[in-house]
């Protein structure tokens, strides 16, 4: 029997991967005034921890990860910022408190029962330098944030963090799996292209803001989000330390 992560996966391949019966691979699509899709998109539909994340590049190209994702909520007082995440050995939500200095690009989070310090950065500089912590950092080290240990030595828990504007916070881990390719996307339908395989096509809708995006095949639309604050542009390449 599928694990629930393994399940998961199956679940969302499947729905991506299927092929319209009434499209056809008619090459290049014309280029149209439709909304951009570029940046990262987060799946609302998940499984435990289990999680799908797309990108889209302005160069056209994109990538496809399953992540393990965990969400909660925070506050932010002064400098006092107070994380809440449901742990489900305690069967509770976790409550953690932190001393914390922003310096631009820059998050330092000191735990004050702890000696050890938490530093994460900003995992997009391009464009205008956002205000507040809102938007998405990474951490080369944050002990406790999601339940995945690297198999590296020294031991590090790397992690992307995810402070949005309605106050709810998302960890996630670097890429389990990866699949990579070329997308067009025009007159709102979405066409993936991955090596040595036939193009799939998906209708798809973007919302007037370009925070949210529905994917649609044979079935139910897949919905996702706009992480905020990765539209790079191009590929992020995250450095784990030493």
């Amino acid at each position: 029997m599928l694990s629930r992560s393994g399940l998961f996966r199956a679940l969302l391949s499947g729905m991506l991967a299927a092929t319209c019966p009434a499209c056809v691979d008619s090459g290049p699509l014309p280029q149209k005034n439709t909304p951009s899709i570029v940046g990262k998109w987060d799946s609302k539909i998940r499984s435990g921890d289990s999680d799908l994340i797309v990108e889209f590049f302005a160069d056209g190209s994109f990538k496809q990860h399953s992540v393990v994702e965990r969400e909660g909520h925070y506050s932010l007082k002064d400098n006092k910022l107070t994380t809440y995440v449901w742990d489900n050995k305690e069967k509770k939500e976790q409550k953690r408190i932190f001393d914390l200095t922003l310096d631009g690009n820059q998050i330092a989070m000191k735990d004050p029962d702890s000696s050890a310090e938490i530093r994460m950065n900003r995992t997009c500089k391009a464009g205008p330098t956002q205000a507040g912590i809102v938007g998405e950092w990474f951490s080369t080290n944050y002990p406790g944030a999601i339940h995945v240990i690297p198999l590296e030595a020294p031991l590090r828990f790397p992690a992307f963090v995810e402070f949005t504007k309605d106050k709810k916070i998302f960890f996630r881990s670097l890429p389990i799996r990866s699949r990579q390719g070329q997308f067009e996307y025009s007159s709102g339908v979405l066409v993936l292209r991955f090596p040595g395989e036939d193009p799939l096509h998906s209708k798809t809708r973007v919302s007037s803001d370009q925070t949210d995006l529905k994917l649609t095949k044979n079935g139910p639309e897949i919905p996702f989000r706009q992480v905020l604050g990765s539209d790079c542009g191009t590929p992020y390449v995250v450095d784990t330390g030493p």
